[in-house]
């Protein structure tokens, strides 16, 4: 199965400024198998960083369907 990881803010740094990748998991796949296959190789996202999927804050034991689209939303700051 085939899920879409966009990313947003300083995030995107780390992907080498690319704002999506497509990464292909085993079915059925969890929301932290996605996050550990994005971090492999690099650290941690931290916990500061909420996780969407679909368009809708989940924890990390969602499941994952073929197509799902998961965000990674950096914290904001500004004023």
């Amino acid at each position: 199965m085939k899920v879409n990881i966009v990313v947003f803010g300083r995030l995107k740094d780390r992907f080498g400024g690319r704002s999506s990748l497509e990464i292909t998991m085993v079915d059925p796949a969890k929301l932290r198998q996605a996050i550990r296959a994005v971090e492999a190789g690099g650290e941690p996202l931290g916990a500061d960083v909420a996780v969407a999927v679909n368009g809708r804050i989940v924890r990390g034991d969602a499941d994952l369907q073929d197509g799902d689209e998961v965000l990674l939303l950096p914290p904001v700051s500004g004023g």
